[in-house]
């Protein structure tokens, strides 16, 4: 039979281009016919495959062709990529790439073999894992810390445990020399190969060792494969709870520190009241939310001025056990202060309980030596496989550098780990071989072109990156070619080479799992807490504890006022670090890092050679750390690309334990003024503004017993449009550029009007009156600011009230010399959903 544009396969290797014809494979035995020498070959049915050509697919070969261009004008010094499109005139439908081209539904399987953790693991990481060996296409988002390396290491020895084989990925060697080394230290880099490029190939194949490692600890255990593996099988899910007890603790903790700053924010507020209820000492026995239910009560009331009753009180008595009538002869606005400084007392004792509980479970269980334990078996388990598989008493086989195209698969069975680049993988496999497995590391910095090389290398692949950090770079010159080519071709946006490979995938194949690695390993609770906050919504779990006890992880240098940058080089800042920074931290292990090459170089030449300090752009420091990072941002106005969220992301999580920010910009850039206001915040270092801080903590533990009293008003006409607001508000807000706000509605002014020595009598009087209040405040999780005042105007109340538009006029006021921005809402106007959203991108 004719070959009708299919490829043949032969153990696995593509000799399609050799073969004239084949025989039925339907018989036992296949016979095929050879163009060379006219030769016809008899082979067993199980070792010939047959599959589709995909590039004979319109779409396919049409994206493949906008491939090519891109390549052809991209890459202009040598044409490698242009020329490694030219030669794919065939792309097996069980690529990868295929699904990439075709937009197609990716393969999902199953994994029969059991999973092991020789690297050690977290609940994120074994999900993502499992994710990994059971479809055609994984995303593994690993933000900074999270162990995105270790993840790799364990994909890489359960595929190895499987037989299978797996490349190593990423746009340099760098990320790829970080999984070989780790694979050295534990004595297993034999069975990879570092290729890539011809230096990389000529230095691998110059200096193959020859000899095999003997795991002389094998030697010494007298447990069976068979019976190590259940016992690895059964820990597996014993830890799996006790990592699950593991993160609650963490995040308990993470609460319980953010809950004592918001309380000292919370007693500077109330000890400055004028009238502060007696404390009722029943109060502090109930459990907080009973506390929060009773707010909810009061605050029903004061909203609708209503004045507290008989019934009220004869109510509480059985609804909360509050005997004394004498606890309600403060004013509402007095017991609602009250219950919310007691809710603090009550929530810390209710969060350190259970923290107690966890750890001592943790404790019993013994679960670090476990955790420990467990690693050391499954990385027996490993060995124990590879020893026999490659029987390591026996001299290792010596290979040429011509073996990669002319007998790949003899190679790939002795080295079934290869480790390249992403433009160079195709030039180091055999050809029309495929992968059982691809890893691209650090996919955010791949472009599509040189990604879409790797895709067709392998049948499965996994994508890890993460889109919060930095992009490839595509200048300008590269961006007027790109968008001429892109709009020749009739094409998914997402297959614009502005996009990063890891951002293109995402979008192209919907159907692949994500997985986010949330357990973070990395930087000091402080530093990541801001990363956390702003770029990952608050999904992080952060298993770092302080290294130095009370210390202040996160410090500002505000140069003095003057335009001191001049272009991208600010030597106020370099003076700045070389003489008020640098002197009183020592040099151990102290990176600097900035936006611009010129600030770079400038603080190279002032700071001492043999420091050991090391100085680069934030771009270079992208997958490394130091314990402290120093950030010269240089601009001393707006600046897009310093205050880029995905730069300022890189640079601040390099640091591990200290993190100085040396800033000119007069608080112009938006991002980096949220990093001010977070080291303000964190640092109790806000005393001179005029507003206090909203109490987030407070509010969001409040929020579901506000929702009960907001049913009981649904139906009461005159709040009916703070009900519709309130929907546009959680609408708008649930969109992932307002990830970081949330918002609280019916606030008095008293809680939010610190500084009142700039208001006039009248205003004073206006801010004190528990009945002043504000409809709805949009405030940021990550400074605790208000960020937009909301005030829904009834029109009939409104439009022909004077007194009630006086009081308008008063409240716009206050607010104004207060700084919080305001917008009015008239109940008879539309499109309020589109101007909140607007004035909200403006504002952050």
């Amino acid at each position: 039979m004719k070959l009708h544009g299919n490829l043949i396969f032969i153990n696995g290797l593509n000799k399609t281009d050799e073969i004239e014809s084949i025989s039925s494979l339907e018989e036992e035995k296949v016979k095929i016919k050879f163009y060379k020498n006219n030769t016809v070959y008899s082979y067993t049915r199980r070792n010939v495959t047959i599959e589709k050509n995909i590039l004979n697919n319109k779409n396919a070969s049409n994206v493949l062709e906008y491939l090519k261009r891109l390549a052809q004008n991209i890459d202009t010094e040598n044409d490698f990529l242009f020329n490694q499109y030219e030669k794919m005139t065939q792309l097996s439908e069980k690529s990868a790439l295929s699904k990439y081209l075709n937009q197609a539904k990716i393969d999902s399987f199953e994994n029969k073999s059991p999973i092991i953790f020789p690297f050690g693991f977290n609940l994120s990481q074994e999900f993502a894992i499992s994710k990994a060996l059971t479809n055609q296409v994984s995303i593994i988002e690993g933000p900074p810390g999270t162990g995105k390396t270790q993840t790799i290491l364990n994909i890489i020895a359960n595929v190895s445990m499987q037989n299978k084989t797996v490349a190593i990925v990423s746009n340099n060697n760098a990320a790829t020399m970080n999984v070989f080394d780790k694979l050295t230290k534990y004595d297993l880099s034999f069975i990879s190969a570092f290729l890539g490029n011809n230096k990389n190939k000529d230095e691998f194949f110059a200096n193959q060792n020859l000899t095999y490692p003997q795991f002389d600890e094998l030697n010494n255990s007298n447990i069976t494969f068979e019976d190590l593996e259940k016992e690895v099988i059964k820990d597996t899910h014993s830890l799996k709870e006790m990592l699950s007890a593991q993160n609650e603790v963490a995040l308990l903790k993470q609460e319980f520190e953010e809950l004592e700053l918001e309380k000292k924010y919370f007693s500077e507020f109330y000890e400055k009241r004028e009238i502060k209820a007696k404390k009722y000492a029943n109060l502090e026995k109930f459990d907080y939310s009973k506390i929060l239910s009773l707010w909810a009560d009061f605050e029903y009331l004061q909203t609708r001025n209503k004045k507290i009753s008989f019934f009220f009180k004869l109510k509480n008595i059985f609804k909360y056990g509050i005997l004394s009538f004498s606890f309600y002869n403060y004013s509402i606005d007095t017991i609602i202060a009250l219950l919310q400084s007691t809710f603090y007392i009550v929530k810390e004792k209710a969060l350190k309980k259970q923290i107690t509980i966890l750890e001592k479970k943790l404790q019993e269980f013994n679960f670090e030596t476990n955790m420990d334990l467990h690693s050391k078996k499954s990385m027996h388990l490993f060995k124990s496989y590879l020893s026999k598989r490659y029987k390591l008493s026996n001299k290792r086989k010596r290979f040429d550098k011509d073996i990669l195209w002319k007998d790949f698969k003899t190679f790939i069975e002795e080295y079934p780990i290869i480790l390249s680049t992403t433009h160079s993988l195709r030039n180091s496999t055999g050809k029309g071989f495929l992968y059982d497995y691809l890893i691209i590391d650090e996919s955010s910095q791949v472009d599509i072109v040189a990604g879409s090389l790797a895709l067709s290398c392998a049948k499965n692949v996994v994508i890890v990156g993460d889109l919060k950090q930095l992009p490839h770079i595509v200048s300008s010159e590269t961006s007027v070619i790109i968008n001429s080519i892109y709009n020749k071709y009739k094409l998914n946006p997402f297959y614009h080479y502005n996009n990063n490979l890891l951002l293109s995938i995402t979008n192209i194949l919907k159907d692949a799992p994500k997985t986010l690695l949330k357990e973070h390993y990395r930087c000091h609770p402080k530093i990541i807490g801001f990363c956390n906050k702003k770029f990952y919504n608050n999904e992080l779990i952060i298993l770092t504890k302080a290294r130095i006890e009370n210390d202040i992880p996160l410090v500002l240098y505000n140069t003095v006022v003057g335009n001191h940058a001049r272009g991208t080089y600010n030597q106020r800042q370099i003076d700045v670090i070389t003489n008020e920074i640098l002197p009183y931290i020592g040099n151990n292990n102290v990176g600097i890092v900035s936006p611009f090459r010129k600030q770079v170089n400038e603080l190279i030449k002032e700071v001492n050679k043999n420091s050991g300090i090391e100085v680069d752009t934030v771009h270079k420091f992208q997958g490394r750390e130091k314990n402290t990072i120093i950030i010269t941002t240089v601009v001393d106005g707006k600046n897009e690309f310093a205050d880029d969220l995905n730069l300022l992301n890189v640079a601040i999580s390099r640091a591990i334990d200290k993190l100085y920010v040396v800033l000119s910009d007069n608080e112009e850039n938006k991002n980096m003024k949220d990093l001010i206001d977070y080291i303000k915040y964190n640092n109790f270092d806000i005393k001179e503004s005029r507003i206090y801080s909203i109490f987030d903590l407070l509010y969001k533990n409040y929020a579901p017993y506000l929702n009960n009293y907001l049913e009981k008003m649904k139906h009461v006409s005159a709040y009916k449009s703070e009900n519709l607001m309130n929907i546009v508000i959680e609408n708008i807000l649930k969109k992932i550029e307002f990830q970081h706000l949330r918002f609280v509605l019916n606030i008095s002014l008293n809680r939010i009007i610190k500084d009142t020595s700039l208001l006039n009598e009248e205003e004073l009087t206006f801010v004190k009156n528990p009945w002043s209040h504000i409809d709805f405040i949009i405030y940021s999780t990550i400074t605790k600011l208000p960020i937009l005042a909301i005030e829904v105007d009834g029109y009939a109340f409104h439009e022909n009230n004077s007194k009630q538009l006086k009081r308008d006029k008063i409240k716009n006021c206050i607010l104004r010399k207060s700084n919080i921005p305001l917008i009015r809402f008239p109940t008879n106007g539309s499109q309020e959903e589109e101007k909140l959203f607007k004035l909200l991108k403006e504002l952050v």
